[in-house]
């Protein structure tokens, strides 16, 4: 599926649905920023929102925001020197590191999930809540549509 490009630097304007997944993206971090969290990035949070409430595997974790481990191993580094993750060995597999959220990564993303929450009652004020459930509902068809394996946040 071809998406056009949209957010800096794009090549056309950007229109649409993909328009609003970055505006809301660049809402959602702009306010935790203004909640005190200044050294959070998209990247950070992408990951810090697929990992499970126990503990997941890096292979799994990159599975599912659809990078490599190698990449996923990268920003994971960056996210425990930042207070937000910890890691150790798998006991079962010596090969795999086990990931989950510090505190600090806990309160992140309950921040986070709050911030979405205010965000989609504002849509709601916006559209009505019924305009607001059928964007939902045509939303979740199209990423079925476009995703029939269930790629997409999967393991």
């Amino acid at each position: 599926m071809i998406r056009p490009r949209c957010g800096p630097g794009a090549t056309r304007r950007c229109t649409g649905w993909c328009c609003a997944s970055e505006a809301e993206r660049r809402e959602t971090l702009n306010r935790l920023r203004q909640r005190g969290y200044r050294d959070v990035t998209n990247t950070d949070t992408a990951l810090l929102a697929n990992l499970d409430t126990a503990d997941t595997t890096i292979s799994a974790l990159a599975r599912r925001c659809g990078v490599t481990r190698q990449a996923a191993s990268q920003q994971l580094a960056l996210l425990s020197q930042k207070g937000y993750v910890s890691r150790k060995p798998d006991p079962a597999d010596s090969r795999a590191i086990l990931v989950r959220r510090t505190a600090k990564g806990q309160a992140l993303m309950r921040d986070a999930l709050e911030i979405v929450a205010q965000i989609e009652a504002e849509y709601a004020g916006f559209l009505g809540a019924g305009r607001l459930a059928a964007l939902k509902g045509l939303l979740t068809d199209l990423v079925g549509h476009a995703d029939p394996g269930g790629t997409l946040g999967g393991d």
